[in-house]
């Protein structure tokens, strides 16, 4: 890995800790910093995309306002990202 590979890897994971990211994801963000193999990491990363997915779209129905809008688009978002890439 080059060490300009390694500042990106280190910056990303530092933006998603000033982002409030979820222990889970990382994880897998600081796996793939350490080493591990890509296609691992790329695993790791889907199963966690479609499991936030999944979360967000049960809680929709209880939340509302700006909440719910938030949250709606967020899902649309990844949606649309997941369509283009099929």
């Amino acid at each position: 890995m080059s060490d300009l590979d390694r500042q990106l890897q280190d910056q990303i994971y530092r933006s998603m800790v000033l982002l409030g990211a979820d222990e889970v994801l990382l994880g897998a963000m600081a796996s793939w910093r350490d080493g591990v193999p890509e296609r691992d990491v790329l695993a790791d990363l889907r199963n966690w995309n479609e499991a936030k997915l999944l979360e967000l779209k049960e809680w929709l129905p209880s939340m509302e306002g700006p909440e719910f809008t938030a949250t709606e688009r967020r899902v649309e978002q990844y949606e649309a990202l997941e369509a283009a890439d099929r």
